[in-house]
């Protein structure tokens, strides 16, 4: 009889072990780790879609990731990276999407800042430093393009961008969201609206803030859940 203890002994230890692996506890010093311990095509995956939208939504294709130079000053264009600055930036993790029709590109950055409450702010100034311009003087976009040779975004143009908060409850959480958005068409000419409308430039000043704006909270979105284990397409 006295034999039988350890075998049961063990079973209460592998049957505490599965209750354990049963348990979703989060690590709540992870989030602000977050960029450094996870792999680059986990933060960056390799198709992003917002399935919270519902309608049609084709969503975009990574063409690459940024490998190399990964700080604030050499990614980031003003006023964005100064504003970036003032809240503490320490890195800038990048890749480059395509939308799945190849007219369109974009670099979708996440920028390590020095606090989650110092990263909330910044999207509001970056659009109030977008609101201040005329509407025919463009804001350079938050993120330089990064191109990627031998495809849809091998030689493409940046013509707005916009900024996001990392929509989080994990307040360990230090990330913006800057996107780029641009033509992969180099041949394309862009128009100007005519008459009354002349002033307001071309569309593309209206159209490329907005799909980085759709881009940057569809990542937004994103990113949360990779940290918290989910898988990603």
């Amino acid at each position: 009889m006295l034999g039988a203890f350890p075998l049961l002994g063990g079973l209460a230890v592998v049957a505490a072990a599965v209750n354990n692996a049963q348990r979703t506890e989060t690590n709540p010093e992870f989030a602000a780790k977050a960029w450094h311990n996870l792999k680059s095509d986990e933060i960056f995956p390799a198709h992003l879609k917002d399935t919270s939208i519902m309608q049609e939504n084709t969503g975009w294709t990574r063409q690459g990731i940024l490998r190399k130079g990964f700080s604030c000053d050499g990614n980031l264009n003003e006023p964005f990276k100064k504003q970036a600055a003032s809240a503490g930036c320490k890195q800038v993790l990048a890749a480059t999407y395509t939308d799945d029709t190849g007219k369109y590109a974009a670099t979708v950055a996440l920028v390590v800042i020095g606090s989650y409450k110092a990263s909330q702010p910044l999207a509001a100034k970056f659009d109030e430093a977008v609101n201040a311009r005329r509407t025919t003087d463009l804001v350079k976009p938050p993120v330089r393009p990064i191109a990627v040779p031998n495809t849809p975004a091998a030689q493409w143009r940046a013509y707005g961008g916009a900024v996001s908060a990392v929509t989080t409850v994990d307040e360990n959480a230090p990330y913006a969201v800057a996107v780029t958005a641009g033509h992969t068409d180099l041949k394309r000419k862009y128009g100007y609206l005519p008459g009354v409308w002349a002033d307001q430039g071309p569309g593309e000043v209206r159209l490329f803030p907005k799909m980085a704006e759709e881009l940057a909270g569809i990542f937004s979105r994103t990113f949360p859940r990779t940290m918290e284990g989910e898988k990603t397409s």
